[in-house]
């Protein structure tokens, strides 16, 4: 998957129109900084920014410093490509303020940005989003090229694997007007059609139909107020997703491709729809959020992605990478407690490596697990699997 990204973001780079003056190394690729090598050969200047709240002096100093580093003939009007690391230390409009400058004293340079977040600046100056794309691109994973954002367009990305994130063409929501709002937000994209009568006992229960009546359409309307689009449309008895929004949502394409690779005959399409899929498992289901329907979600979730990597460490395993089967394995056992099939699988496979202490590891963690959380043994299977590892222990020459 990896690889796969780091060559498309090369090949992007390579056909990229001579009028993109400014090329922003997606901030939701997670591996930004192997951009750089390609980059290297061709590189006039490479300036990091260091520090916090930067102004526009500070942002100024640091590339007059930067420039009389460089040789004596450094010259940002020669300069053909330079790029700015670390760009999300100065606020959009103090950076905005710069890069238009930095282009007008460099008119031959491509300029890259690397930064933890979407510009803002890109997004709303007219002159900077047509002259700018998003490298890699590729709906799929979604990583979009923001600067093919149109005023029509109303995209909205919301990741739910970690804290929660949602950005609306390009821009991050920060200010819910509350816990409540947020909260309904993120349950009403995750289940993508709902009733009423859901949402009520959802969220609340205790309430009279009026009272939860009047409480939800508050709390819709100010997640409509917060986006400023709607969200969701009525219709047939049912609450969806507002057919005008282009929904791109972590839970849904990482459940499409974990499913999708079940029915692969190819191995190696199902391996890479399975990589593809964890890239985007970036933490547990909004971590933060203690509803019950989200901790539900989570465990469900949580469930599914050990699914994932147990299949690609099947993969793995048929294939002879056993190192790798194993290492996936244990990240399957270490995010979901009490699976006897992952416990099987990591046993027989330190079995085979000759690794037999770590197997009566693993079995003697798994029981002390279940005894303490669920007041039961491992299974019969388990149990004479790890009997056959011990006598064959008892048997080795002793070191």
């Amino acid at each position: 998957m990896q690889d796969y990204l780091r060559t498309l973001a090369v090949q992007q780079i390579q056909s990229l129109p001579n009028d993109v003056r400014l090329v922003v190394i997606n901030p939701n690729y997670v591996q930004q900084h192997i951009i750089l090598s390609h980059l290297l050969p061709q590189m006039s200047l490479y300036l990091r920014f260091r520090g916090d709240a930067l102004t526009q002096d500070m942002l100024s100093q640091q590339l007059a410093t930067t420039l009389s580093e460089q040789a004596d003939n450094a010259n940002l009007a020669e300069m053909s490509v330079i790029v700015l690391d670390e760009c999300d230390r100065a606020n959009d409009d103090i950076f905005s303020e710069f890069l238009v400058g930095l282009l007008a004293k460099a008119p031959k340079a491509q300029i890259f940005m690397l930064s933890r977040r979407i510009p803002a600046a890109i997004t709303m100056d007219s002159e900077l989003h047509q002259a700018s794309a998003f490298i890699p691109h590729d709906k799929r994973y979604m990583l979009w090229d923001y600067a093919d954002i149109t005023e029509e367009t109303k995209l909205l990305e919301v990741r739910s694997f970690g804290e929660g994130r949602a950005i609306l063409n390009g821009k991050l929501i920060t200010n819910w007007d509350g816990v409540l709002p947020r909260s309904l937000f993120f349950f009403l994209v995750d289940k993508g059609m709902t009733t009423r009568n859901e949402i009520f006992e959802t969220f609340w229960p205790t309430l009279t139909t009026r009272e939860a009546t009047n409480v939800f359409h508050v709390t819709k309307r100010k997640i409509s107020e917060v986006l400023g689009i709607d969200l969701t449309t009525y219709w047939s008895g049912f609450y969806r997703i507002s057919p005008d929004i282009e929904l791109s949502y972590d839970v849904v394409s990482f459940t499409k491709m974990a499913q999708d690779s079940a029915v692969m005959d190819d191995p190696g399409e199902a391996s890479a729809l399975l990589e593809s899929a964890l890239t985007l498992y970036r933490g547990s289901f909004l971590h933060n959020m203690d509803m019950n329907w989200a901790v539900q979600r989570r465990k469900e979730l949580a469930m599914d992605y050990s699914d994932a990597l147990s299949n690609l460490a099947e993969i793995r395993e048929r294939q002879g990478n056993m190192h790798e089967a194993l290492g996936l394995y244990l990240r399957a056992a270490a995010n979901s407690q009490n699976r006897e099939d992952v416990a099987v699988r990591i046993m027989q496979l330190y079995r085979q490596l000759d690794m037999h202490a770590d197997a009566i590891t693993v079995y003697e963690q798994l029981a002390d697990s279940m005894q303490t959380n669920l007041s039961i043994a491992p299974g019969m299977p388990l149990q004479e699997l790890a009997q056959t590892i011990k006598q064959e222990m008892s048997r080795q020459p002793a070191v």
